[in-house]
């Protein structure tokens, strides 16, 4: 279960990434720069003529290829903790610090249920927690805006709560 009440009574939710996905983005990444300059250097080295066309088209490769290597090496995980009057938002990177975002009841942010449109398929629903100064932290994506809305809510009460809820049991 990805959603629960520990028990010091805090509310916790998870917005993975899976490890499948960071193998996958840094093998793609890399295999994009691997084949577009073992295929390409020739072109490259001895100097002549075309060389500039050929580097051109591997400087390309290492543009699209470096970033989505990066992304599944540095992408952000995260861990929503709500309890009474406040939430504390966790985003941790493989090789970097935890990084926290906490917000109070005067802190002036809002949750909102969002539609995250698909190009194909069903659209998603998360719930986004927007902060006073305009950044966006979201949950992970939920088949219905129904379930979105019922995690708002537990957000919510969790949030609202004079006092710890009660553990869930697993």
């Amino acid at each position: 279960m990805m959603d629960r009440i520990g028990e010091d009574g805090l509310f916790r939710h998870r917005v993975p990434v899976p490890l499948a996905l960071r193998i996958f983005l840094v093998a793609a990444g890399l295999f994009v720069i691997f084949v577009a300059t073992w295929e390409l250097y020739r072109g490259v080295w001895p100097f002549n003529f075309a060389s500039p066309f050929f580097l051109f088209l591997i400087l390309g490769a290492w543009s699209v290829g470096g970033p989505v290597a990066w992304a599944g090496l540095n992408g952000a995980s995260g861990l929503w903790i709500v309890g009474p009057g406040r939430i504390t938002i966790e985003r941790k990177r493989p090789f970097l610090k935890i990084r926290q975002d906490v917000f109070g009841d005067d802190d002036g942010m809002r949750l909102e249920v969002v539609e995250m449109e698909a190009m194909e398929g069903d659209s998603t629903w998360s719930v986004v927690l927007i902060a006073a100064d305009g950044r966006r932290f979201e949950t992970r994506e939920l088949r219905t805006r129904a379930a979105a809305e019922r995690l708002r809510d537990r957000i919510e009460a969790a949030f609202t709560s004079k006092e710890p809820l009660k553990p869930t049991q697993d």
